[in-house]
Formats: C-alpha cells, structure tokens, sequence
C-alpha cells in the first residue's frame, strides 16, 4: 500500500532456472501491507523476459480484477517501455518506481522469497517445459489458498490470502477499452477473403465471415491466439526455433464459439472435405528491388544552337 493510501499493484521479474524468468502481478490492497498475506492476481513463466510477457500478465490480470490506481515495480525496461506507458495512460494507472538498489521497497520480492521455500525443489525436478508450467500453476494455487498463519484467528473463516483479499477489485473499465489498450502494442492482421489471418510462413483460420477485418495476434508462452474483440476466434499450438524468433511449426488447433460465425450453411459436410485450418506457406524471399527509370535529358551547347549543327 502507498503511503497516502491508495491501492496499487507490485509486478516484477526474477530470473528463473534454464534463464527463465517469472512475472507475477501482486495485489496491494487497503487491507494489508504484507506481501505474504495478499494473493497473485496473474502470474507466468516465460521463455524470455521482454515486453510480450509482461503485457501478458498484466493483460490477464486487468482483465479478471480490474485496474490498480498504481503500479510499482523497479526500473526494468519492460516495465518503463513507452508502449507499456501508453497502457498506463489509456487505462489511468499511475507508474512509480521503487528506489534504485531498494529492493526491499518492492513487495513482490518477498514473494519470489516464499516460491523459493515452496517450489523450489519442484522446480529443480521438472524435466520438460510442461512440468515447468504445471509445477508453476500449483504453486500459485497453493500460494492463494493454502490456509496462511497470518490469518488463522480470523473469526469469518476466511484464512488464505485469496479468501481475505478475494473480494478485492480495482477498478473496472469498459471491455472495449482494455482491449483497445492493449491491442495498441500487439501484431494485428487482416482476415483474408476466406478467412484466413497470414501470420510469418503460416495461414491461420480465424472466420470467414470476418474477412477484411483486423485481428489481434497474440502470442503467450507457447501458445498463438487470434482474437477479434475481446472473443477468442482460434488457438494454436507454436513451436520456435532455436532463435526464438522464426516459428517451426504450428499445430493443435482450436477454434472457439463466438458471436461472429457465419450465418451461411457449408457447401459440404464435414466429412466429405479435406479442410485445412493451417497453411504452411513457402517463406518468402528478399523482395525484388524494382528497377528505377533514369530519364537522361541531354544538353545543347549554346555553340550548337547558334550554329544549327545540332539534329
């Protein structure tokens, strides 16, 4: 809590084992002033810590408990990145940060103090980023609703940090402005005529009946959504390259229920067509410099003009 009283949130990255790093998104309430006593709104593990992953995290937070009046956090360059302050602006979230080499200022550090005597071990024991995520998630869930001694006299029976503080939001905007606000900084595209979003090498269905729309690509852990206003059009599975940069392959899709499916029956069951909803695309080469039209205008002495020599 601040020191005039207003709520806010703590967010912060470690760096975590293989060079992994964690964000978390951490209530600060009225009630409390103890990071051990309040619960993680949001929280991940991610391959890289940049941008994308705190967006994420802080995305799924706003989300499900509304905005913080204000947001703590140190010095890193995700947290002070101009973009991310275009959501603080859009959304009315004050920034501030703790005092450099003051880490202590910053409750969230306590947090990551209390994963290292609860899950350390488990994480050291995960052989595959799977486990690494499902050892993540128990935590977190333990972490808010495992009975706490800080609360255990309370007399409303409520004794874990998501049980005292769960009731706790901030304040709620409109969906349409948490989405604009957020879908400022990501990749969007444009749904082609059937329906597909091209996204590097690949085609990726979203719905057809949104063609010449744009769709927000966003991209989580291992995970590439496409989303058209607030509704989730399609999920897919992505795998990286070595340079994290350029994807190996895409699979797994799933393709959700939203208000904008087309109202026009298939031409064909289901079964009587092969349908792809993923398209593996030639990459595409150098573009081909256009050639330039040189004009070349040639000049008469005055000599030739005098003279009449010149043609």
């Amino acid at each position: 809590m601040r020191g005039d009283g207003k709520p806010g949130a703590a967010t912060s990255g470690t760096p975590g084992l293989g060079g992994r790093v964690q964000a978390t998104y951490l209530s600060q309430g009225r009630i409390t002033r103890c990071a051990l006593t309040s619960p993680i709104l949001a929280s991940a593990v991610t391959r890289r810590q940049d941008l994308e992953a705190y967006v994420a995290v802080l995305y799924a937070a706003v989300r499900k408990h509304g905005c913080p009046e204000v947001l703590v956090s140190d010095s890193g360059s995700v947290f002070l990145d101009h973009k991310a302050r275009q959501i603080y602006k859009a959304l009315g979230i004050e920034k501030q940060e703790i005092e450099k080499r003051q880490s202590w200022q910053n409750y969230i550090e306590t947090c990551f103090n209390v994963q290292r005597r609860m899950a350390d071990w488990y994480f050291e024991t995960a052989q595959t980023w799977e486990d690494l995520i499902a050892t993540h998630e128990k935590w977190v869930r333990d972490y808010n609703y495992q009975k706490h001694f800080a609360h255990e006299k309370r007399e409303d029976g409520r004794h874990s940090p998501a049980e005292v503080l769960g009731w706790v939001t901030g304040r709620q905007h409109e969906p349409e402005l948490v989405y604009r606000a957020f879908s400022a900084i990501c990749e969007t595209r444009v749904l082609n005529k059937a329906g597909y979003a091209r996204f590097r090498d690949y085609l990726l269905y979203g719905e057809r009946h949104l063609a010449g729309k744009h769709t927000l690509i966003n991209i989580f852990q291992d995970i590439l959504a496409l989303e058209y206003d607030e509704h989730a059009l399609a999920k897919y599975s992505v795998e990286w390259q070595p340079d994290d940069k350029h994807l190996l392959r895409v699979g797994n899709p799933r393709l959700y229920d939203h208000p904008y499916q087309s109202p026009q029956l298939s031409l064909w069951e289901p079964h009587e067509v092969e349908w792809h909803v993923i398209i593996h695309l030639d990459p595409c080469g150098p573009r081909r410099k256009r050639p330039r039209n040189v004009l070349v205008q040639l000049v008469l002495s005055f000599e030739e003009v005098a003279d009449g020599t010149h043609d």
